[in-house]
């Protein structure tokens, strides 16, 4: 079992990797004729949306957890927003998405890069 899950972390690291190669060497022109303006609207819809719970982590990143837990928020400290879905029925209570993973355990909450192996440590916002 444990030698399945390494083959699927290597396996989406590559995956992710290939993804990212793909869309960094797409010529900038057509990024933007098909990339339509955000209307002022959704942005602030956006942003008022409901947050469940925040997180702060080292590194001046931040994780807002949506939908009554059903999604998590990334806002990263170089600017990216990553959305992480909830595992179902994971104990921690886990969100992920291709190389990111944020998991709360009671007190316990941790925000980890696999293709960095780093994990930072994240504390509940009192907001």
């Amino acid at each position: 079992m444990t030698r399945f899950l390494f083959c699927l972390a290597i396996g989406l690291s590559l995956l992710a990797t290939s993804c990212r190669q793909q869309v960094d060497q797409a010529p900038a022109a057509d990024v933007a004729d098909t990339a339509p303006e955000p209307e002022p609207a959704t942005a602030a819809t956006v942003e008022n949306e409901a947050i469940d719970a925040r997180y702060h982590c080292d590194g001046g990143n931040r994780v807002d957890l949506l939908g009554d837990g059903r999604s998590a928020r990334v806002s990263m400290s170089d600017g990216r927003v990553v959305s992480l879905g909830a595992i179902t029925g994971s104990k921690p209570r886990t969100w992920s998405d291709v190389g990111l993973r944020f998991v709360v355990d009671g007190d316990y909450a941790a925000l980890s890069q696999d293709d960095t192996g780093r994990t930072l440590r994240c504390e509940r916002a009192d907001e």
